[in-house]
C-alpha cells in the first residue's frame, strides 16, 4: 500500500481562527500528532486550493509544528500522507482560510495496524540510511556515457500523492478494500504488486545494468524484471502477464520505460486494473547516492486520466544487499542480509 486517496479519510481536523485587521491574506499553522500523543516530525504536508491556484508543501518540524503563511482566501485542502505502512493518509477538504486569520489545525494520525514502528519499511530503510558513508559524487557512468542506474536501491514514495480520477465502477472496489484492510491484495496471496517493485515486505530494488538489457531484481514475487534497451518492439499478441513486457530508451541522462501486456488481476497500487494499462518510468540518477523516479499509469479502463507519482530512492549502504525471498502460503521466508 503506497498512494492513497481522500476516500480514506479516518483523521481529526479541528480549526480556530484568530483574526487580524488590514490583512489581505491569513494563515495556517499547527500540529501533527501519532494516536498515543506524541509529536510528528518530518510529515509531509501539503496545502492547495483549487480556487487560488495555490499549492504548497512543507514538512513538520521536530516539535511536530507546521505553518503556512500568506495563503489567499478561499477553500483548502489539507493532506498529510505519512510512509507506508503504520497511519492511514489523513485528508481534510473543509479548510477555510480567511483573510486576517490565522487557522490553527491540530492533525491527529489514526494508526492503520499492519505492522508496528519497528517493521516499517520506511523505518527500517530511514535506520539503515542514517549510518551511511554514500560518495558524495556524480551519478557514474557506463562505457557508452550512458548513465548507470546500477545499485541496491530502497524505495521512498511519493509523499505528496496526487489524486487519481477513478471510473465510476472504481470508486466502490477501492472502498471495499479500505474497509477489508486490504486482506485480498495480491500479495496477500503470494502473487506479484504492482510495478516498478513488487513487494511491500521489503520496498526495496536492485538494478544491474548493461547496455542492452537492465535487470530489476525483487526481493518479492515475481523475482525480477527485464527491461531491454537494444531497441525490440513490443511483441505482437503478447500473452497478459503480472509485471508486462518491458522496453526503454535514452531521452538525454533518463532511462524511459513503457510496459504494456498486463493482466487484469494485479492492482496498480489499492485500485484495481485492466489489461489496457500502459505503464512509463522515467529515472534519471541525479548523483551518485539518489535516483529520481516519475511513474505514470496510463488505463482508461480506471482512471478517467493518466495518474502520475513523483519519487526520489536512496542508495543502499554497501552491506545492505537483497535477501532471500520465499513466499508459500502466505508465510515470509528469509535469510542473509
Amino acid at each position: 500500500m503506497k498512494a492513497w486517496t481522500s476516500i480514506l479519510v479516518p483523521a481529526v481536523l479541528a480549526t480556530l481562527a484568530h483574526p487580524a485587521l488590514g490583512q489581505t491574506t491569513g494563515s495556517l499553522s499547527g500540529t501533527i500528532v501519532k494516536p498515543d500523543g506524541t509529536l510528528v516530525d518530518d510529515a509531509p504536508i501539503r496545502v492547495r486550493s483549487a480556487a487560488t491556484g495555490v499549492d504548497v508543501r512543507t514538512r513538520s518540524g521536530e516539535a511536530g509544528t507546521f505553518e503556512f503563511r500568506d495563503l489567499p482566501p478561499g477553500d483548502y485542502v489539507v493532506s498529510v500522507n505519512m510512509p507506508c505502512c503504520q497511519y492511514f493518509p489523513f485528508v481534510d477538504d473543509t479548510i477555510v482560510v480567511t483573510a486576517g486569520d490565522v487557522t490553527e489545525a491540530d492533525i491527529a494520525l489514526v494508526a492503520f495496524n499492519i505492522n508496528v514502528e519497528g517493521d516499517n519499511p520506511a523505518t527500517v530503510n530511514a535506520e539503515l540510511l542514517a549510518g551511511a558513508d554514500i560518495p558524495d559524487r556524480p551519478a557514474p557512468r557506463m562505457p557508452d556515457g550512458r548513465p548507470d542506474l546500477t545499485g541496491f536501491w530502497l524505495f521512498n514514495d511519493d509523499p505528496y500523492p496526487e489524486d487519481p480520477q477513478l471510473l465510476d465502477w472504481a470508486g466502490p472496489i477501492v472502498q471495499q478494500r479500505v474497509e477489508r484492510l486490504f486482506i485480498d491484495t495480491p500479495e496477500a496471496h503470494c502473487l506479484p504488486t504492482d510495478p516498478p517493485v513488487s513487494g511491500g515486505a521489503s520496498f526495496t530494488v536492485k538494478f544491474v545494468q548493461r547496455p542492452e538489457l537492465l535487470v530489476a531484481l525483487l526481493e518479492d514475487v515475481a523475482g525480477f524484471r527485464q527491461i531491454y534497451l537494444d531497441g525490440r518492439e513490443h511483441p505482437e499478441n503478447l500473452s497478459p502477464t503480472w509485471m508486462g513486457h518491458s522496453t526503454g530508451h535514452w531521452e538525454g541522462d533518463t532511462l524511459v520505460i513503457e510496459t504494456v501486456g498486463f493482466n487484469d488481476r494485479g492492482w496498480t497500487d489499492i485500485y484495481p486494473r485492466t489489461e489496457q494499462l500502459r505503464l512509463e518510468e522515467r529515472y534519471t540518477r541525479t548523483d551518485y547516492g539518489h535516483l529520481e523516479v516519475a511513474v505514470t499509469y496510463d488505463d482508461p479502463g480506471v482512471f478517467a486520466q493518466p495518474w502520475s507519482r513523483r519519487m526520489t530512492w536512496n542508495l543502499a549502504p554497501p552491506h545492505v544487499d537483497l535477501m532471500e525471498y520465499v513466499c508459500e502460503n502466505n508465510q515470509w521466508q528469509g535469510a542473509g542480509q
